[in-house]
C-alpha cells in the first residue's frame, strides 16, 4: 500500500526589504562645499549692500553697519551651541534643520518692515547659520576615510574661507543690478533646498552623546585647560583675524594710492582667492604628513606673503600687492584644515564641541581683526600681522603633539 505524499505549490518568498543605500561619501562632501560657500556667504553679503540698507530704513552708516556685526555676534555664539548639541543628537538634523531655520528667517529677514525687525532678523540669521560649521566639519572628521580626510578638510574649509567673496561679489552685483532685497531671497530658496538634500543624503548616524549640557560646559572647559587643544584654539585667533586685517588694509592701500573702485577690489578679490586652491591640492600629495606638518607650513607661508607684501607700498607695485595676497590665501588654506585635523587628533571624544570652540575662536578673531584694522596703517598693521602668524605657527609646533585628550 503505498502512501500518496500531496505537494502543495510554493509560494513565492516575499523579498527581503532592502535598506535604501545613501549617496557615498563624495556626494556627501560636494553638498557640504557648495553650502560651506552659501551659508556663511550671509555674513558677507550685508557689506556690500550696506548703502541700500541705509537709505531704505532711513538710518545712518554707523547703524547699517550693525547689519553685519550683529550676524557676526550671533555666528560666533551659535558655534558654542551648535557643536556640542551636534555631539549629543548627532550631526544630520542639525544641518539640516539648521539649513531650514536659516532659509525661513533669511525669507523673513529680508520682508522686514523697518530696521529694528531687520536687525532682528540678522541676530537670529546669523545664530541660525552657525549649526552648519561645527556640525559640518564634525561630520567629516568622522565619515572621511583616513586616507582622504586631509583633502576633504580641506575642499571645506576652503569653501569657508571662499565665502568671504562670494558673498561680496554676489550682494555687489545684487546692489548694481537688482533691489537689495533680492540678494536674500535666491539664498532662502537654496537653504531650504539643501535642507531636504541634508535630510536625504547624510546617515543618521549614532544617537549621539547622553551628556547633559553641564558635562558639555565641563568637557568645552577641560578642553581649554590641556595642553594642546588650547594651543589650538589661542594660534586660531590669528587665522581668519589676519585675513580680515589684510584685506582691510590691503584694499584701503589700493582706494588711497591707486585709485580702485568698488569693482576692481572686488577683483583683487578674486585674484587671491586662488590662493584658496593650494589647501586641496597639497593635502592631497602630502595629507599623509599629518595636520600638524601642514599646518605649521600654512603659517609660514602666510608669513612669507606678509613679509613680501610689507615693501610692496607704492602705487607702482601694485602687481606685486595682488600676487603676495595669493600666496597668503594659499598659507591661510592650509592652516584651516590643519588646525581641524589636529583637534581630531586631540579630542577624539568632544569633536563637535572641539569644533565649535575652535569656530567660535576663529570668527572672534576675525572681529578682533577688523578692529585692528581700522585703527592701525598698512605697514603697523602687517607688521603686527607677520609676529602674530609666525608666534602662532610656532605654538602649534610646540605643544600640539598627537596625545589625545584623556
Amino acid at each position: 500500500m503505498s502512501t500518496a505524499t500531496t505537494t502543495h505549490p510554493s509560494r513565492p518568498s516575499r523579498p527581503t526589504p532592502r535598506r535604501r543605500r545613501r549617496p557615498g561619501f563624495s556626494i556627501q562632501l560636494a553638498l557640504l562645499v557648495a553650502m560651506a560657500f552659501a551659508i556663511p556667504a550671509q555674513l558677507y553679503l550685508a557689506i556690500p549692500i550696506a548703502g541700500r540698507i541705509q537709505t531704505a530704513y532711513g538710518v545712518d552708516a554707523a547703524s547699517a553697519a550693525w547689519t553685519g556685526a550683529a550676524f557676526s555676534f550671533a555666528y560666533a555664539l551659535g558655534f558654542l551651541v551648535f557643536g556640542p548639541l551636534s555631539d549629543r543628537v548627532g550631526r544630520r538634523p542639525v544641518l539640516a534643520i539648521g539649513a531650514l531655520a536659516t532659509a525661513v528667517i533669511t525669507a523673513l529677514t529680508a520682508a522686514a518692515p523697518d530696521f529694528g525687525w531687520f536687525l532682528t532678523g540678522r541676530v537670529l540669521q546669523g545664530f541660525a547659520a552657525a549649526a552648519f560649521a561645527p556640525a559640518a566639519l564634525a561630520h567629516v572628521t568622522e565619515r572621511a576615510p583616513a586616507a582622504r580626510r586631509p583633502v576633504a578638510l580641506s575642499l571645506l574649509t576652503t569653501g569657508l574661507l571662499g565665502a568671504g567673496i562670494a558673498g561680496q561679489v554676489f550682494g555687489q552685483l545684487m546692489a548694481e543690478h537688482a533691489d537689495w532685497r533680492a540678494a536674500f531671497w535666491p539664498a532662502a530658496i537654496g537653504y531650504a533646498m539643501a535642507a531636504a538634500v541634508l535630510w536625504r543624503l547624510l546617515p543618521p548616524g549614532s544617537t549621539g552623546s547622553a551628556a547633559s549640557v553641564r558635562e558639555v560646559a565641563e568637557a568645552a572647559s577641560g578642553l581649554i585647560r590641556t595642553k594642546g587643544p588650547a594651543a589650538v584654539f589661542g594660534s586660531a585667533l590669528t587665522v581668519f583675524g589676519s585675513f580680515v586685517a589684510f584685506y582691510a588694509v590691503l584694499e584701503r592701500e589700493l582706494r588711497e594710492t591707486s585709485g580702485f573702485d568698488a569693482d576692481q577690489l572686488l577683483l583683487v578679490q578674486a585674484v587671491g582667492a586662488a590662493g584658496l586652491l593650494a589647501g586641496p591640492l597639497v593635502n592631497r600629495r602630502f595629507g599623509a604628513k599629518g595636520p600638524r606638518t601642514l599646518a605649521v607650513a600654512g603659517y609660514l607661508t602666510a608669513a612669507a606673503g606678509l613679509l613680501l607684501a610689507l615693501p610692496a607700498q607704492a602705487a607702482a607695485m601694485t602687481g606685486v600687492l595682488i600676487g603676495v595676497s595669493a600666496l597668503f590665501v594659499a598659507g591661510t588654506s592650509l592652516i584651516v584644515p590643519g588646525l581641524v585635523g589636529l583637534l581630531h587628533e586631540l579630542a577624539p571624544h568632544a569633536r563637535g564641541t572641539a569644533g565649535a570652540v575652535n569656530t567660535f575662536v576663529l570668527f572672534v578673531g576675525a572681529s578682533a581683526g577688523q578692529l585692528a584694522a581700522a585703527q592701525l596703517g598698512y605697514r603697523p598693521m602687517l607688521v603686527v600681522l607677520v609676529l602674530a602668524t609666525l608666534a602662532a605657527g610656532l605654538t602649534v609646533a610646540v605643544f600640539t603633539r598627537s596625545a589625545p585628550c584623556p
